[in-house]
């Protein structure tokens, strides 16, 4: 059931409409149910898989985590949940790279491979379940009632592709009674249309413009090859962020709140900054359940610091898929975080998030280089194998073919061009809002009548521009 789906819209107004005419006992019960209908309707096997995990994850952390309290325990205990993933994500890769290393020791291997369906989210939900019996083990209070527990871990908006919940940031809610209210429901519609919008017209007009210059025997020219990764650039974002926007508004309509996963990234001015505004949830699970012990377990050797941390990031790529493009690309961004600290650390601010220190020519010439580096790096995401990836790049850098168009038309790069201006335009815009406040609050008479026919012009874009729902780029991660 993909969110953009007229499935998935009917699914939504059932679970709302019953949930909120169930008492409020049933309503977590009912909860639970409806999450593994939503996970059980892509492939119900697989929901068999969820709940294991589920049933470990609560009894492992209520039992013998927060009781023993030991090292070891919790060793274990992650090890329990990186099993399926290893299992359904990196076998395939694990014994391809090993025959390949055999071969070329002069010994024969050809092991027999066959395909192995990957669960989804399976990766969103090993990393909510190391990150509960990690906290478990710090210190935070365990679920004692495997209905909360079996909400946490598997309600439907975040299960897929998050945001990484954090049992902290949800108990309350989940444990508490939910109320909803007319500002709530209103926020939650307004995520959700927003969250279609960005998915159906924004980053499924660019993904045929991107599959032409990253298709495998392609030969882009230079300019393909620049609009072309410039377009996946703007397309995963739009994409991960709709999807994050569908999730969050989905929520709060069942009366949660959820962190937010996304703060305009793109308006960066430094590596660093980038990754506290790109997948935020992702991005503080790395830090705090990856490079903080590593950092603590090498803390007497203070040096090795910016190794770990690019250690760190090709674990964050490797993550991302059992290919050697995103362990590059990790380390592509392990290396501009180091970067960022070290030798270019003069090119990027570190200023607050005031507009005022924003506004500088130090500030834009930050977000402009960090941005350039971001989009290079998506090079290594997008390609499909190594070779495609050195296709792409090298197209680029030795200006192939000019400026002459080898696969994109004049049309999609104007498409490109103009979504970029639009972005970019009203990312400026939204920097410059606090000196507005005075302008806006006489305007306020006008916005609200622009704003019920600017939602209605939303919901017009995505009926036209809907033609059959699309997976969302985070989807095979």
């Amino acid at each position: 059931m993909i969110f953009t789906s007229y499935t998935y819209v009917f699914f939504l107004m059932a679970a709302f409409l019953i949930h909120w005419s169930l008492p409020v006992a049933w309503r977590t019960p009912f909860l639970v149910a409806a999450s593994y209908l939503f996970y059980c309707s892509w492939k119900w096997q697989y929901g068999f898989l969820l709940l294991g995990v589920s049933l470990f994850n609560w009894s492992y952390g209520r039992w013998v985590v927060s009781r023993r309290g030991s090292v070891f325990a919790l060793f274990l205990g992650i090890l329990v949940n990186l099993a399926p993933l290893i299992y359904f994500k990196y076998t395939l890769f694990l014994v391809s790279n090993a025959a390949s290393v055999l071969n070329i020791l002069s010994v024969t291997w050809h092991p027999r491979l066959s395909d192995i369906i990957l669960p989804l989210g399976i990766s969103f939900f090993t990393f909510q379940g190391i990150a509960y019996l990690v906290d478990v083990a710090s210190g935070e209070q365990a679920f004692l009632d495997l209905r909360n527990f079996l909400l946490y871990k598997g309600f439907w908006p975040q299960l897929i592709a998050g945001p990484i919940i954090r049992p902290g940031e949800i108990r309350g809610q989940i444990e508490g009674e939910r109320k909803l209210d007319y500002s709530g429901f209103s926020e939650g519609c307004r995520r959700i249309l927003i969250g279609f919008f960005k998915k159906i017209v924004l980053a499924d007009t660019l993904a045929p413009f991107v599959e032409m210059v990253y298709l495998p025997g392609a030969a882009p020219n230079a300019i393909d090859s620049a609009v072309g990764t410039l377009a996946f650039g703007l397309q995963i974002y739009f994409d991960f962020s709709a999807y994050s926007d569908i999730a969050i508004g989905t929520a709060r309509l069942f009366g949660f709140v959820f962190p937010e996963n996304f703060d305009w990234p793109y308006l960066s001015r430094s590596p660093r900054e980038f990754w506290n505004r790109w997948h935020i949830t992702l991005s503080y699970w790395i830090r705090d359940y990856v490079f903080t012990p590593m950092t603590f377990a090498a803390r007497h050797r203070p040096k090795t610091v910016l190794f770990w941390l690019l250690l760190a990031m090709a674990i964050c790529g490797l993550w991302h898929g059992a290919q050697w493009t995103f362990v590059l690309w990790g380390v592509w961004h392990g290396g501009l975080l180091v970067l960022n600290q070290t030798l270019l650390r003069k090119i990027f601010p570190v200023v607050g998030d005031s507009a005022r220190g924003r506004n500088t020519f130090r500030g834009w010439i930050g977000t402009v280089v960090t941005f350039a580096l971001v989009t290079l790096g998506w090079v290594f995401f997008r390609a499909s194998s190594l070779d495609g990836a050195w296709e792409v790049l090298s197209s680029m850098f030795f200006l192939k073919g000019g400026l002459h168009r080898a696969v994109l038309r004049e049309n999609a790069i104007l498409v490109v061009l103009a979504m970029f201006l639009g972005l970019v335009t009203i990312q400026a815009g939204r920097e410059m809002l606090p000196q507005w406040n005075g302008l806006l609050a006489r305007l306020d008479p006008v916005k609200r009548i622009l704003k019920p026919v600017a939602y209605v012009l939303l919901i017009l874009a995505v009926i036209i521009f809907d033609k059959s729902a699309k997976a969302f780029v985070y989807f095979q991660f």
